[in-house]
């Protein structure tokens, strides 16, 4: 009678594991492909010894599958601004969905690794939360992975370096990666921080 309830346990145990991932590969679908809207980005300089901040206004996001249905891949984000000496930054990212979580891995960027919480996505809206953040983003389908006739752009692919920069007149990259302030090629501005001004932590 024990083994028979052992093994009722393994076999149950199996058709949740096997629901759980399911449900990951059809969010998985849903989320590759390219989107837009409020990010949540930003990035901190010193300059001249004042420091400044910037938001972004707008993000580009690729998610790629790591094949067709993957629960994980790879993706490219770059991230506009109106003010500031940098016209956009670019990003490139992992991501993989786990038990409905979505993960974010910047591996030149560690600092902007985070989860993704309570969101809501379909065909062409996605929202949610990250971490324990307070504000939610929000952001509109551009194109399906499954559907790529309708693919916005790629953004110069020169420039999809693993940490660089785009000036309001010609491309930098930083000089060294893996540091928390990074110092430009003209030798006068650092930047000092960069993140998500939605991620932050519910008080």
């Amino acid at each position: 009678m024990k083994k028979i309830y052992q093994l009722l346990c393994i076999a149950l145990f199996s058709v949740v594991l096997t629901s759980c991932h399911d449900e990951d590969v059809n969010r998985a679908m849903t989320l590759t492909g390219q989107w837009q809207g409020d990010f949540g980005m930003f990035y901190e300089e010193e300059y001249r010894g004042q420091i400044l901040h910037y938001d972004s206004y707008d993000t580009d996001i690729v998610f790629y599958p790591q094949y067709d249905y993957a629960t994980y891949g790879y993706g490219k984000q770059v991230d506009w601004y109106d003010y500031g000496p940098y016209e956009r930054l670019y990003y490139r990212f992992n991501w993989e969905i786990r038990n409905g979580v979505i993960y974010l891995d910047y591996p030149h960027d560690p600092q902007l690794n985070t989860a993704i919480y309570d969101y809501r996505m379909d065909l062409n809206y996605f929202s949610g939360y990250f971490n324990n953040a307070s504000s939610r983003f929000r952001l509109r389908k551009i194109a399906d992975y499954y559907d790529w006739s309708y693919y916005h752009n790629d953004w110069d692919y020169y420039y999809w370096t693993s940490s660089s920069y785009y000036t309001r007149g010609e491309a930098v990259d930083s000089v060294e990666e893996n540091n928390d302030a990074e110092t430009l090629e003209n030798g006068e501005r650092t930047i000092i921080k960069r993140g998500n001004r939605f991620n932050e932590k519910i008080q």
